[in-house]
């Protein structure tokens, strides 16, 4: 009888898997494997990833430097990038990371965010001049949420859909396909590794 039960609940878990939208399967999938997907399965995930993060493609911001003409020196850039460099995540009201070329031990980007508003991401160079905001939709701290990033001149630069800490979807402006960053590797559409980064 008790072995009956473990089939039966078997079975009913298997038929609500099967009616349910695969491509939610995938994206939330904790054991992220882009490399083994069909394309088929790539095409639907990167369809729907993409319908979550585009209802149109992203324009240049006009008045983009006069909007952030507050932010465009951090006046307190050095202890942001000492505190940044040290591996501190946070620094009185501001959450903070730092950017690392590869093999090298100085940061050459730092990003700060105002925890009174999180919707907001600053990145700045090592001497404190802002090269990218960040804009954050969704859920975010909670996954998943997506970000809009933009120059300084106003010109948008990319599309990102975060599925987890370990898992982000790369998009051009113009809604193209860019990869998937899955920890350290950035993959495109057939695996293939197009870049790496030190910090994610």
């Amino acid at each position: 009888m008790k072995n009956l039960k473990y089939i039966l609940t078997a079975f009913i878990l298997a038929q609500s898997l099967a009616f349910a939208n695969y491509n939610d399967v995938y994206i939330a999938d904790i054991q992220y494997d882009w490399i083994r997907k069909s394309e088929v399965e790539k095409e639907a995930i990167i369809s729907e990833v993409h319908d979550e993060v585009f209802e149109a493609e992203l324009t240049k911001i006009e008045g983009f430097r006069t909007q952030f003409k507050n932010y465009l020196k951090d006046k307190d850039y050095l202890k942001h990038y000492f505190a940044a460099s040290a591996g501190y995540k946070e620094i009185d009201n501001y959450n903070i990371s730092a950017f690392y070329y590869k093999n090298q031990k100085h940061i050459y980007m730092y990003a700060i965010q105002d925890k009174k508003d999180i919707s907001k991401s600053y990145y700045y160079d090592a001497l404190g001049h802002l090269k990218y905001v960040d804009y954050i939709h969704g859920e975010y701290p909670d996954y998943p949420y997506y970000s809009y990033q933009y120059r300084i001149s106003g010109k948008p630069v990319s599309a990102i859909y975060f599925v987890s800490k370990d898992t982000q979807y790369l998009f051009n402006p113009d809604g193209t396909f860019v990869g998937v960053w899955y920890k350290h590797n950035l993959y495109d559409k057939h695996s293939k590794v197009i870049l790496t980064r030190t910090t994610y």
